[in-house]
């Protein structure tokens, strides 16, 4: 070569087009809501423009589908010849990104929505005019027209067209495949129900619901008088606070401030689990599911809320706004439980929150039982206390007898409750305002077992092991032995840096009877949940995963664990890729039978497999609590991160449109994401009618087995993740953490592993 020269960049524009159509808009019918979405945006910017409410009714939005085509007809803004060419079809530009466009509240921002369109159609028409233009504009583009360009970028057909006039902009698609109407119908109404302006289906109206209006408004009872105002940090809140016959908690949210800048944000939240429906100026964005202690769910609105380019996620600005906001109302909900003792005995989830939060001072309203079984307020033991000649003790039901002769000599003896994070704040609060002391004594070992059985051994080496890898705790020595009190492990400090003693009676019952499930992985993934629920509290003390809050060091885990983490700098904006896609079959399926031989493969199913993909476990003795289906999570979340997640104290499972998703979080700050994307809609049956969204927290805990970590599968959604037959399911996952302290956003590096990629 004599001479410089150059070449310009080649284009797979099929390929591309595919990828924005299928891995962006990973549901079939996301071209619906992109056309809407496109057409609401436009009437809002059209709207401000004359200074109207976009509920006035000279704006309109119309949608029409039959077996092979679907029309989105606006009366908007409209689009020259120029605006089309720039903007709908051209890749990554838009039109709103304008001062006017944020003004108005449009949502789309991306400039890819439009070609979402060809995941389904064969041909695209869009016709439009601009308002006082002499002529509109018809362009279109086929299937047959990019593949005939090959390499090169396709063209548009363009030619002058009046029927959008005098203004608007009207889309058609000529689909592939006939489209479920019906269904259609739900998935778009789910979206567009509080949009203001006037939008049909069919000619069926389907929007202009108002989202600020209360569900069951006449069986909710108010808290107070008039619009509150809820503080913490820069955000200020304005709403009213509700509660209905079951003492369940609601607010109405009416304003947001962050600093002096006041946001439009409104909306209700009931403080149970549940899913969030995110929306901006009544266009749902998506659901998700922030984790929180005493749970939260409902719907808000606001102008500061983005999604990704998707769509079915917020970015990382998003989802840390959300998470302070949900904060300050769960704190305000909190406030107003502790405000009533009928409320207090419907919500036992607040004393975890107390405990964490230091909030011990204000259990002044909380009922305990005491020895002779009657019941009294914190408040008034207090007051005895603070008038001297009475002593107070806590205890519990294993000396009960005991007890009753302490208080009929005078005393006070306070029978804490059998909830743990309850029993932990009924007992700081008597210490700290009761000058009370424990009367059950100090717990020790009364025998040491000096001959163990094999199965013993095993027990205390696993829990060794367990202890050493999840905590890193090392400073330790396992000691067996029977114990006072009648339990079964128990954590004794010495001071000093002495090493700790954990005391186990590894003959107590809730030990002894896991003997029948034999040398399984069933019996090691329990061993691993017993040393969370029994010493995880106590062991976090010494942990350095942990702070002293119990929230996760994330910062301090990436850093040790850095070529495991891929840390998100700008999660604004940014698409989505890659995520690992499984091909499922029954094959994948391995059982395990809980029987009285022990823990068993099934015999009619094949050898055991290495890493299966779906784990059953049949309980038919119902001895072990974990009886049903669960999936594995990927290989490269696990290594980065498995060993922590059984840690997280609140896990639940959020499922809307085509996405299923598993949360699990610490309670403080942070928050793991396990995404599934499906093939198709998830649709479940909820009093009868169906639903293609819904939620709760899990009802088995995470299984650590074969190698990996597993996710219990709700009985609702095992048709959609469980297959059967010949089916094969094609899932795509994603995986990563939010941290809520630093507003940080960490994804696993992809594994070289092949065991749960294609194949």
């Amino acid at each position: 070569m004599t001479g410089g020269s150059s070449f310009k960049v080649g284009i797979e524009f099929e390929s591309v087009l595919r990828a924005i159509s299928k891995q962006i808009y990973e549901t079939p019918m996301a071209f619906i809501r992109e056309n809407v979405q496109n057409a609401v945006d436009a009437i809002r910017i059209q709207a401000l423009r004359e200074d109207v409410d976009p509920r006035d009714n000279r704006y309109r939005i119309d949608v029409t589908v039959d077996d092979r085509k679907l029309i989105v007809c606006d009366n908007g803004i409209g689009m020259s010849e120029t605006d089309l060419q720039n903007f709908f079809w051209t890749i990554g530009a838009s039109g709103k990104r304008t001062g006017e466009a944020v003004q108005a509240g449009c949502v789309g921002m991306f400039g890819i929505g439009g070609f979402a369109n060809f995941g389904v159609c064969d041909r695209l028409e869009v016709i439009s005019q601009v308002q006082e233009a002499e002529h509109g504009t018809y362009t279109s583009l086929s299937q047959d027209d990019i593949k005939a360009a090959g390499i090169a970028i396709p063209s548009v057909t363009v030619r002058p067209s009046d029927e959008a006039a005098p203004r608007g902009t009207i889309v058609v698609g000529h689909l592939r495949e006939p489209p479920d109407v019906e269904q259609l119908q739900r998935y778009l109404k789910d979206f567009v129900r509080f949009v203001p302006i006037m939008i049909a289906f069919n000619g069926k109206k389907i929007s202009q619901t108002c989202l600020s209006d209360l569900d069951d408004r006449e069986n909710l009872m108010e808290i107070g008088v008039g619009i509150k105002t809820w503080r913490e940090g820069n955000l200020t809140i304005t709403g009213r606070l509700f509660e209905d016959r079951g003492h369940t908690l609601i607010a109405g949210i009416h304003g947001l401030a962050i600093g002096d800048e006041a946001i439009n944000l409104t909306g209700q939240i009931r403080f149970e689990n549940g899913a969030i429906d995110v929306f901006k100026r009544g266009f749902k964005l998506c659901a998700t599911q922030i984790g929180t202690t005493i749970g939260v769910s409902g719907r808000l609105d606001g102008d500061r809320f983005v999604p990704t380019a998707g769509r079915d996620s917020l970015d990382g600005t998003t989802t840390s706004l959300l998470g302070q906001i949900l904060a300050l109302l769960e704190r305000v909900a909190v406030d107003a439980v502790l405000d009533s003792p009928e409320r207090i005995a419907q919500h036992t989830r607040i004393f975890r929150y107390v405990v964490k939060r230091g909030m011990i001072g204000k259990l002044d309203n909380v009922r305990v039982r005491l020895a002779d079984a009657t019941e009294i307020a914190l408040e008034s033991i207090k007051r005895r206390a603070t008038q001297g000649g009475v002593g107070v003790y806590f205890g519990t039901t294993q000396k009960q007898a005991l007890n009753q002769i302490m208080q009929a000599q005078g005393h006070i003896v306070v029978l804490l409750s059998s909830d743990q994070h309850r029993r932990n704040a009924e007992k700081s609060y008597l210490q700290q305002f009761c000058g009370a002391k424990p009367f059950d004594g100090i717990i020790d070992c009364i025998e040491h077992y000096e001959r163990l059985t094999r199965f013993e051994r095993v027990f205390l080496s696993e829990l060794e092991m367990t202890i050493a890898k999840s905590y890193e705790v090392h400073n330790f020595r396992l000691v067996s032995g029977k114990l006072t009190e009648d339990i079964p492990v128990f954590v004794k400090e010495h001071g000093g840096g002495q090493a700790i003693d954990i005391f186990v009676d590894v003959r107590h019952q809730e030990i002894a009877k896991l003997e029948d499930l034999g040398f399984s992985q069933l019996l090691y993934s329990l061993i691993a949940s017993f040393c969370r629920e029994y010493l995880g509290p106590s062991l976090k003390k010494w942990s350095p995963r942990f702070f002293g809050d119990g929230a996760l060091n994330l910062e301090m885990l990436a850093k040790r664990r850095s070529e495991l983490w891929i840390l998100l700098k700008d999660d604004i904006g940014t698409v989505r890729k890659g995520g690992r896609r499984q091909v499922v079959t029954r094959s994948d399926v391995q059982v395990i039978n809980v029987g009285g031989g022990g823990a068993q493969v099934q015999a009619d199913a094949q050898p055991e497999r290495k890493n299966p993909r779906i784990l059953q476990i049949i309980d038919e003795t119902g001895q072990t609590g974990r009886a049903g289906f669960y999936i594995r999570l990927p290989e490269s979340a696990y290594k980065a991160y498995g060993d922590i997640l059984p840690e997280c104290e609140s896990r639940g499972i959020v499922w809307a449109g085509n996405k299923i998703l598993y949360v699990a979080s610490d309670t403080v700050s942070a928050s793991f994401q396990y995404e599934i994307r499906l093939d198709e809609i998830v649709t479940t049956t909820v009093e009868g009618a169906p639903r293609a969204e819904g939620a709760q927290p899990f009802d088995r805990p995470l299984q650590e087995m074969y190698g990996g970590l597993y996710f219990p599968i709700p009985e609702q959604l095992e048709p959609y993740l469980v297959p059967k037959g010949n089916v094969e399911l094609r899932l795509e996952l994603h995986c990563d953490w939010i941290d809520m302290r630093t507003a940080k956003h960490w994804m696993p590096k992809e594994s070289d592993s092949t065991d749960i990629g294609p194949r």
